[in-house]
Protein backbone atom coordinates (compact mmCIF):
# COMPACT_ATOMS: atom_id res chain seq x y z
CA UNK A 1 0.00 0.00 0.00
CA UNK A 2 1.22 3.50 -0.76
CA UNK A 3 2.11 5.82 2.12
CA UNK A 4 -0.75 8.02 3.29
CA UNK A 5 -1.01 11.22 1.28
CA UNK A 6 -2.40 14.61 2.21
CA UNK A 7 -5.87 15.40 0.90
CA UNK A 8 -4.89 17.95 -1.72
CA UNK A 9 -1.97 15.88 -2.97
CA UNK A 10 -4.25 12.85 -3.25
CA UNK A 11 -6.82 14.70 -5.36
CA UNK A 12 -4.27 16.45 -7.55
CA UNK A 13 -2.57 13.12 -8.24
CA UNK A 14 -5.77 11.76 -9.77
CA UNK A 15 -6.11 14.83 -12.01
CA UNK A 16 -2.51 14.28 -13.16
CA UNK A 17 -3.19 10.65 -14.03
CA UNK A 18 -1.17 9.28 -11.13
CA UNK A 19 -2.19 6.56 -8.69
CA UNK A 20 -2.70 8.01 -5.18
CA UNK A 21 -2.81 6.05 -1.95
CA UNK A 22 -6.61 5.76 -2.29
CA UNK A 23 -9.51 7.37 -4.13
CA UNK A 24 -10.05 10.99 -3.07
CA UNK A 25 -13.47 11.89 -1.69
CA UNK A 26 -15.46 14.88 -2.93
CA UNK A 27 -18.40 16.01 -0.80
CA UNK A 28 -19.90 17.84 -3.85
CA UNK A 29 -21.98 20.05 -1.57
CA UNK A 30 -22.64 23.76 -1.85
CA UNK A 31 -25.24 24.00 0.90
CA UNK A 32 -24.96 20.90 3.12
CA UNK A 33 -22.47 22.57 5.42
CA UNK A 34 -24.62 25.65 6.00
CA UNK A 35 -27.38 23.92 7.94
CA UNK A 36 -24.90 21.67 9.73
CA UNK A 37 -23.52 24.71 11.53
CA UNK A 38 -26.91 26.27 12.19
CA UNK A 39 -27.07 28.80 9.37
CA UNK A 40 -29.24 29.58 6.36
CA UNK A 41 -27.99 30.31 2.86
CA UNK A 42 -28.97 33.96 3.33
CA UNK A 43 -26.44 34.15 6.18
CA UNK A 44 -23.50 33.30 3.92
CA UNK A 45 -24.51 35.11 0.71
CA UNK A 46 -21.93 37.82 0.21
CA UNK A 47 -20.35 37.01 3.58
CA UNK A 48 -16.83 35.69 2.96
CA UNK A 49 -15.88 35.85 6.64
CA UNK A 50 -18.69 33.47 7.64
CA UNK A 51 -17.90 31.30 4.61
CA UNK A 52 -14.28 30.98 5.78
CA UNK A 53 -15.42 30.05 9.28
CA UNK A 54 -17.86 27.40 8.05
CA UNK A 55 -15.59 25.88 5.43
CA UNK A 56 -12.55 25.61 7.69
CA UNK A 57 -14.62 23.54 10.11
CA UNK A 58 -16.39 21.57 7.39
CA UNK A 59 -13.21 20.51 5.57
CA UNK A 60 -11.77 19.17 8.82
CA UNK A 61 -14.92 17.51 10.12
CA UNK A 62 -16.14 16.01 6.84
CA UNK A 63 -12.66 14.63 6.01
CA UNK A 64 -13.29 15.37 2.33
CA UNK A 65 -10.34 15.74 -0.02
CA UNK A 66 -12.26 18.05 -2.37
CA UNK A 67 -14.70 20.70 -1.10
CA UNK A 68 -17.11 22.99 -2.90
CA UNK A 69 -18.70 25.66 -0.70
CA UNK A 70 -21.91 27.69 -0.16
CA UNK A 71 -22.22 30.11 -3.09
CA UNK A 72 -25.22 31.73 -4.77
CA UNK A 73 -25.51 30.16 -8.23
CA UNK A 74 -27.64 32.96 -9.68
CA UNK A 75 -24.87 35.45 -8.90
CA UNK A 76 -23.65 35.00 -12.46
CA UNK A 77 -26.88 36.58 -13.77
CA UNK A 78 -27.54 39.36 -11.27
CA UNK A 79 -25.43 41.98 -13.08
CA UNK A 80 -27.24 41.58 -16.41
CA UNK A 81 -29.07 44.87 -17.08
CA UNK A 82 -32.69 44.64 -16.01
CA UNK A 83 -32.44 41.04 -14.81
CA UNK A 84 -34.71 40.25 -11.87
CA UNK A 85 -33.62 37.56 -9.40
CA UNK A 86 -35.48 36.14 -6.42
CA UNK A 87 -33.25 35.10 -3.53
CA UNK A 88 -35.02 32.75 -1.09
CA UNK A 89 -33.83 32.69 2.47
CA UNK A 90 -32.56 29.13 2.38
CA UNK A 91 -32.32 28.00 -1.23
CA UNK A 92 -30.65 28.97 -4.49
CA UNK A 93 -32.04 31.99 -6.32
CA UNK A 94 -34.29 31.93 -9.36
CA UNK A 95 -34.56 34.19 -12.41
CA UNK A 96 -37.85 36.03 -12.87
CA UNK A 97 -37.56 36.81 -16.58
CA UNK A 98 -36.06 35.53 -19.82
CA UNK A 99 -33.41 38.03 -20.91
CA UNK A 100 -33.28 36.88 -24.52
CA UNK A 101 -37.08 36.95 -24.85
CA UNK A 102 -37.00 37.38 -28.64
CA UNK A 103 -34.51 36.16 -31.25
CA UNK A 104 -33.42 39.76 -31.85
CA UNK A 105 -32.47 40.09 -28.17
CA UNK A 106 -29.76 37.46 -28.55
CA UNK A 107 -27.40 39.81 -30.37
CA UNK A 108 -28.78 43.18 -29.33
CA UNK A 109 -29.02 42.93 -25.55
CA UNK A 110 -25.80 43.62 -23.62
CA UNK A 111 -24.03 41.26 -21.24
CA UNK A 112 -21.54 42.45 -18.65
CA UNK A 113 -17.78 41.94 -18.86
CA UNK A 114 -16.82 39.48 -16.08
CA UNK A 115 -13.28 40.83 -16.12
CA UNK A 116 -14.49 44.31 -15.15
CA UNK A 117 -15.46 44.26 -11.48
CA UNK A 118 -17.27 47.59 -11.80
CA UNK A 119 -19.64 46.02 -14.33
CA UNK A 120 -20.37 42.95 -12.21
CA UNK A 121 -20.23 43.65 -8.46
CA UNK A 122 -22.76 40.91 -7.76
CA UNK A 123 -20.71 38.28 -9.61
CA UNK A 124 -17.80 39.13 -7.35
CA UNK A 125 -19.88 39.44 -4.19
CA UNK A 126 -21.81 36.19 -4.56
CA UNK A 127 -19.45 33.98 -6.57
CA UNK A 128 -15.82 35.15 -6.86
CA UNK A 129 -15.42 36.29 -3.26
CA UNK A 130 -17.11 33.12 -2.01
CA UNK A 131 -14.81 30.79 -3.91
CA UNK A 132 -11.81 32.85 -2.81
CA UNK A 133 -12.94 32.42 0.81
CA UNK A 134 -13.29 28.65 0.32
CA UNK A 135 -9.83 28.46 -1.22
CA UNK A 136 -8.24 30.50 1.56
CA UNK A 137 -9.95 28.59 4.37
CA UNK A 138 -9.27 25.08 3.04
CA UNK A 139 -5.58 25.04 2.07
CA UNK A 140 -5.28 21.30 2.63
CA UNK A 141 -8.18 20.39 0.31
CA UNK A 142 -8.62 20.71 -3.43
CA UNK A 143 -10.86 23.69 -4.21
CA UNK A 144 -12.46 24.89 -7.46
CA UNK A 145 -13.98 27.80 -9.27
CA UNK A 146 -17.31 27.29 -10.99
CA UNK A 147 -19.87 28.27 -13.58
CA UNK A 148 -22.89 26.77 -15.29
CA UNK A 149 -21.99 25.22 -18.63
CA UNK A 150 -22.84 26.54 -22.11
CA UNK A 151 -26.32 25.07 -22.58
CA UNK A 152 -27.43 25.83 -19.04
CA UNK A 153 -26.15 29.42 -19.06
CA UNK A 154 -27.83 29.93 -22.42
CA UNK A 155 -30.99 28.29 -21.14
CA UNK A 156 -31.25 30.71 -18.25
CA UNK A 157 -30.74 33.65 -20.62
CA UNK A 158 -33.18 32.49 -23.30
CA UNK A 159 -35.50 30.49 -21.04
CA UNK A 160 -34.82 26.77 -20.79
CA UNK A 161 -38.09 25.68 -22.41
CA UNK A 162 -37.61 28.19 -25.21
CA UNK A 163 -34.02 27.11 -25.83
CA UNK A 164 -35.07 23.47 -26.06
CA UNK A 165 -37.81 24.47 -28.49
CA UNK A 166 -35.26 26.43 -30.52
CA UNK A 167 -33.01 23.38 -30.67
CA UNK A 168 -35.89 21.37 -32.11
CA UNK A 169 -37.51 23.96 -34.36
CA UNK A 170 -35.09 26.87 -34.90
CA UNK A 171 -31.57 25.46 -34.64
CA UNK A 172 -29.84 28.59 -35.96
CA UNK A 173 -31.47 30.70 -33.26
CA UNK A 174 -30.40 28.11 -30.68
CA UNK A 175 -26.80 28.23 -31.91
CA UNK A 176 -26.73 32.01 -31.61
CA UNK A 177 -28.05 31.86 -28.05
CA UNK A 178 -25.62 29.12 -27.05
CA UNK A 179 -22.69 31.03 -28.51
CA UNK A 180 -23.40 34.05 -26.32
CA UNK A 181 -24.14 32.00 -23.23
CA UNK A 182 -21.02 29.91 -23.69
CA UNK A 183 -18.81 32.97 -24.03
CA UNK A 184 -20.28 34.49 -20.86
CA UNK A 185 -19.72 31.27 -18.92
CA UNK A 186 -16.14 30.97 -20.19
CA UNK A 187 -15.32 34.51 -19.13
CA UNK A 188 -17.02 34.08 -15.73
CA UNK A 189 -14.66 31.20 -15.02
CA UNK A 190 -11.66 33.08 -16.40
CA UNK A 191 -12.48 36.09 -14.21
CA UNK A 192 -12.37 33.82 -11.15
CA UNK A 193 -9.10 32.25 -12.25
CA UNK A 194 -7.57 35.70 -12.63
CA UNK A 195 -8.11 36.26 -8.91
CA UNK A 196 -8.07 32.79 -7.33
CA UNK A 197 -5.32 30.19 -7.46
CA UNK A 198 -7.93 27.44 -7.84
CA UNK A 199 -7.03 23.80 -8.39
CA UNK A 200 -9.68 23.05 -11.02
CA UNK A 201 -12.93 24.20 -12.63
CA UNK A 202 -16.35 22.69 -11.99
CA UNK A 203 -18.55 23.16 -15.06
CA UNK A 204 -22.14 22.08 -14.35
CA UNK A 205 -24.45 21.73 -17.34
CA UNK A 206 -27.75 20.05 -16.37
CA UNK A 207 -29.54 21.19 -19.56
CA UNK A 208 -27.23 18.74 -21.39
CA UNK A 209 -28.85 15.81 -19.58
CA UNK A 210 -30.28 13.00 -21.67
CA UNK A 211 -33.53 13.82 -19.90
CA UNK A 212 -33.63 16.98 -22.04
CA UNK A 213 -31.59 16.40 -25.22
CA UNK A 214 -30.10 13.49 -27.14
CA UNK A 215 -26.51 12.80 -28.13
CA UNK A 216 -26.88 14.33 -31.59
CA UNK A 217 -28.13 17.56 -30.03
CA UNK A 218 -25.30 17.51 -27.50
CA UNK A 219 -22.73 17.20 -30.28
CA UNK A 220 -24.38 19.86 -32.45
CA UNK A 221 -25.04 22.51 -29.82
CA UNK A 222 -22.61 21.98 -26.96
CA UNK A 223 -19.58 19.81 -27.69
CA UNK A 224 -17.44 22.41 -29.46
CA UNK A 225 -18.22 25.05 -26.84
CA UNK A 226 -17.18 22.70 -24.06
CA UNK A 227 -13.95 21.84 -25.87
CA UNK A 228 -13.20 25.53 -26.37
CA UNK A 229 -13.71 26.24 -22.66
CA UNK A 230 -11.64 23.36 -21.27
CA UNK A 231 -8.75 24.01 -23.65
CA UNK A 232 -8.76 27.75 -22.91
CA UNK A 233 -8.55 27.27 -19.13
CA UNK A 234 -5.85 24.64 -19.48
CA UNK A 235 -3.79 26.79 -21.83
CA UNK A 236 -4.22 30.14 -20.06
CA UNK A 237 -4.35 29.08 -16.41
CA UNK A 238 -2.99 25.54 -16.27
CA UNK A 239 -6.14 24.08 -14.70
CA UNK A 240 -8.29 21.13 -15.71
CA UNK A 241 -12.06 20.93 -15.64
CA UNK A 242 -14.60 18.62 -14.07
CA UNK A 243 -17.79 18.39 -16.11
CA UNK A 244 -20.99 17.50 -14.26
CA UNK A 245 -24.24 16.76 -16.08
CA UNK A 246 -27.25 15.53 -14.14
CA UNK A 247 -29.43 12.52 -14.86
CA UNK A 248 -28.85 9.45 -16.97
CA UNK A 249 -26.19 10.57 -19.42
CA UNK A 250 -25.37 7.08 -20.68
CA UNK A 251 -26.22 7.96 -24.32
CA UNK A 252 -23.62 10.76 -24.24
CA UNK A 253 -20.72 8.96 -22.57
CA UNK A 254 -18.69 8.54 -25.76
CA UNK A 255 -19.20 12.19 -26.65
CA UNK A 256 -18.18 13.26 -23.14
CA UNK A 257 -14.71 11.84 -23.80
CA UNK A 258 -14.26 14.51 -26.47
CA UNK A 259 -15.07 17.53 -24.26
CA UNK A 260 -11.54 17.90 -22.92
CA UNK A 261 -12.77 17.63 -19.34
CA UNK A 262 -10.27 15.76 -17.18
CA UNK A 263 -13.00 14.52 -14.83
CA UNK A 264 -16.55 13.54 -15.70
CA UNK A 265 -18.95 13.56 -12.77
CA UNK A 266 -21.79 11.10 -13.34
CA UNK A 267 -25.15 10.97 -11.59
CA UNK A 268 -26.43 7.92 -9.73
CA UNK A 269 -28.57 6.92 -12.76
CA UNK A 270 -25.44 6.11 -14.79
CA UNK A 271 -23.98 2.61 -14.69
CA UNK A 272 -20.44 3.14 -13.40
CA UNK A 273 -19.17 -0.08 -14.92
CA UNK A 274 -20.35 1.03 -18.35
CA UNK A 275 -18.87 4.49 -17.86
CA UNK A 276 -15.51 2.97 -16.89
CA UNK A 277 -15.59 0.77 -19.99
CA UNK A 278 -16.28 3.77 -22.22
CA UNK A 279 -13.78 6.14 -20.59
CA UNK A 280 -11.06 3.56 -19.90
CA UNK A 281 -8.22 5.49 -18.26
CA UNK A 282 -8.50 8.50 -20.57
CA UNK A 283 -10.93 10.29 -18.25
CA UNK A 284 -11.35 10.29 -14.47
CA UNK A 285 -14.82 9.30 -13.23
CA UNK A 286 -16.44 10.93 -10.23
CA UNK A 287 -19.60 9.64 -8.54
CA UNK A 288 -22.10 8.18 -8.24
CA UNK A 289 -23.82 7.81 -4.86
CA UNK A 290 -27.47 8.85 -4.83
CA UNK A 291 -27.37 12.17 -2.94
CA UNK A 292 -30.97 11.89 -1.72
CA UNK A 293 -31.91 8.27 -1.02
CA UNK A 294 -28.44 7.27 0.20
CA UNK A 295 -26.61 10.33 1.53
CA UNK A 296 -29.53 12.42 2.79
CA UNK A 297 -32.06 9.76 3.79
CA UNK A 298 -29.81 6.77 4.39
CA UNK A 299 -27.47 5.71 7.17
CA UNK A 300 -23.73 5.21 7.26
CA UNK A 301 -24.41 1.50 6.69
CA UNK A 302 -26.38 2.36 3.55
CA UNK A 303 -23.48 4.46 2.29
CA UNK A 304 -21.15 1.58 2.99
CA UNK A 305 -23.21 -0.93 1.03
CA UNK A 306 -23.73 1.23 -2.05
CA UNK A 307 -20.12 2.38 -1.98
CA UNK A 308 -18.89 -1.16 -2.39
CA UNK A 309 -20.58 -1.37 -5.77
CA UNK A 310 -19.08 1.97 -6.81
CA UNK A 311 -15.57 0.76 -6.05
CA UNK A 312 -16.17 -2.60 -7.67
CA UNK A 313 -17.45 -0.96 -10.85
CA UNK A 314 -15.02 1.93 -11.23
CA UNK A 315 -12.61 2.50 -8.40
CA UNK A 316 -10.46 -0.58 -7.92
CA UNK A 317 -7.39 0.59 -9.81
CA UNK A 318 -7.41 4.38 -9.79
CA UNK A 319 -8.73 7.10 -12.06
CA UNK A 320 -11.71 7.51 -9.73
CA UNK A 321 -13.02 10.16 -7.35
CA UNK A 322 -15.59 8.94 -4.85
CA UNK A 323 -18.52 11.30 -4.41
CA UNK A 324 -22.20 11.95 -4.79
CA UNK A 325 -23.85 11.76 -8.19
CA UNK A 326 -25.13 15.32 -7.82
CA UNK A 327 -25.12 18.17 -5.30
CA UNK A 328 -25.38 17.00 -1.69
CA UNK A 329 -28.61 18.37 -0.17
CA UNK A 330 -28.92 20.43 2.96
CA UNK A 331 -29.37 18.42 6.18
CA UNK A 332 -27.25 15.54 4.83
CA UNK A 333 -25.76 13.91 7.96
CA UNK A 334 -22.06 14.59 8.06
CA UNK A 335 -21.59 11.02 9.34
CA UNK A 336 -22.61 9.81 5.88
CA UNK A 337 -19.98 11.97 4.22
CA UNK A 338 -17.34 10.79 6.69
CA UNK A 339 -18.35 7.22 5.85
CA UNK A 340 -17.37 7.87 2.25
CA UNK A 341 -13.82 8.48 3.44
CA UNK A 342 -13.92 5.35 5.59
CA UNK A 343 -14.85 3.26 2.55
CA UNK A 344 -12.12 4.85 0.48
CA UNK A 345 -9.57 4.05 3.17
CA UNK A 346 -10.75 0.45 3.14
CA UNK A 347 -10.06 0.32 -0.59
CA UNK A 348 -6.55 1.77 -0.46
CA UNK A 349 -4.55 1.03 -3.60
Amino acid sequence: MKHEMKSKDRALAVFRGELPDRAPVCDFGNIAMVGHYGHKLSDVRGNPDLTREIMAKWAKESQSDMVFGPFESKGIFMDIPGMKVKLPEDDQGSLLLDYFASPDDIESKPLYDPMNRKECPNLHKYVVDTFRAVHESCPDAMTPVWCEGPLTTSGFLRGIDQLLMDILMEPEIAKRAVKRGAELSRRVVSAQLEEIDADYVIYTDPVSSADMIDDAMFRTFNLEELKKSTSLWKQNYGVDAMLHICGDTTPMLKSFRETGARVLSVDHAVDLAEARQVFQKDVVIMGNLDPVSVLLQGSADDVDKVAEKCFNDAGRDGCYIFGAGCAVPKHTPIENIVQMTNVSKRHAY
